[in-house]
């Protein structure tokens, strides 16, 4: 069946992501991201055409990753913990540490109104602290949201580039993708 009509954002996911002494990459055991409204991708890349002859012989279409704007209601401590490196000090104050590195992670979510109910995992994942906004309540009482900008880049698995792996009903490993570590895909 193809889709016809994409909605819903749910079960969103992280995990940590290692690099070995070898250059291979390893994630953790995901954790749940609540609270997200809204997720929007785009290709980092473009095409351009190769004329001769008085017209286009090829065309070079170039894709190096995505950024992907996730935006929540709020974003779990842990996450901050976990990728930005912030702490909580003796008196049980959160505090950002700047100087901290950012940790590279993979991000999954499931696009529950699609007829094939996909459930996407994006490998190697960097993201860029987000600010805080709110706003006063006036006379009726709207939410906050938050954006969470993240690049997603390609991992290398044998000759190929994957930048994600895509899950449908009814693929073996549908059930557990994303309860489990995300794992590079073997082909046929």
């Amino acid at each position: 069946m193809s889709n016809k009509v994409t909605f819903g954002l749910t079960n969103v996911h992280y995990a940590l992501a290692t690099i070995g002494t070898d250059g291979s990459w390893t994630f953790g055991t995901p954790k749940r991201l609540v609270g997200a409204q809204e997720i929007t991708t785009e290709i980092i890349g473009g095409s351009s055409q190769v004329y001769a002859d008085d017209k286009v012989i090829a065309t070079l279409v170039s894709n190096s990753g995505s950024t992907v704007t996730l935006k929540f209601t709020e974003i779990d401590d842990e996450f901050k913990k976990d990728i930005f490196g912030f702490k909580t000090d003796t008196n049980g104050n959160f505090v950002e540490v700047v100087n901290n590195e950012t940790k590279t992670f993979a991000l999954g979510y499931e696009i529950q109104g699609d007829a094939k109910a996909r459930r996407i995992w994006y490998y190697l994942c960097t993201a860029t602290p987000s600010g805080d906004a709110s706003k006063s309540k006036a006379d009726s009482i709207e939410a906050n949201s938050i954006s969470l900008n993240i690049t997603a880049r390609p991992i290398e698995s044998g000759n190929n580039l994957i930048l994600r792996v895509i899950a449908s009903v009814g693929d073996t490993n549908y059930t557990n993708f994303l309860s489990t570590s995300p794992v590079l895909p073997t082909f046929i």
